[in-house]
């Protein structure tokens, strides 16, 4: 069973994804910010990363990097609804800095899962 860590501040787009994820038969761990997460990391292997860009704490481009940084080959998806214009070009430097896949909010549950299986093969 694959394991997917979700990175994201808001309790209701985690239980969102949760649901979704859960109908696949996938393993989910959650974190409401980056270092929650990383905590995580430590003692849980993960095969895919759902990772928000904007969280307090440690926001989803300083995730990105330490997640980089401690497996270069982790999958990540990243994700964003934080305005289109600032949102955009953050997810296209989450892309730049080692992120597979990038996607905006609000997304259909149907793109969501297509894209968790391409990137999980």
């Amino acid at each position: 069973m694959k394991t997917i860590l979700i990175v994201d501040d808001d309790p209701k787009m985690l239980d969102l994804l949760k649901h979704y994820l859960r109908k696949e038969q996938f393993n989910i761990l959650s974190a409401q910010d980056g270092e929650e997460g990383m905590q995580l990391l430590k003692s849980n292997p993960v095969d895919l990363f759902i990772i928000d860009i904007f969280m307090p704490n440690m926001d989803g481009i300083q995730t990105i990097l330490e997640v980089k940084q401690k497996n270069p080959s982790s999958k990540i998806l990243v994700i964003s609804g934080g305005g289109e214009y600032t949102g955009l070009e953050y997810l296209k430097q989450a892309k730049a800095l080692g992120a597979g896949e990038a996607l905006v909010k609000p997304f259909t549950q149907i793109d969501f899962l297509t894209t968790i299986q391409n990137m999980l093969g």
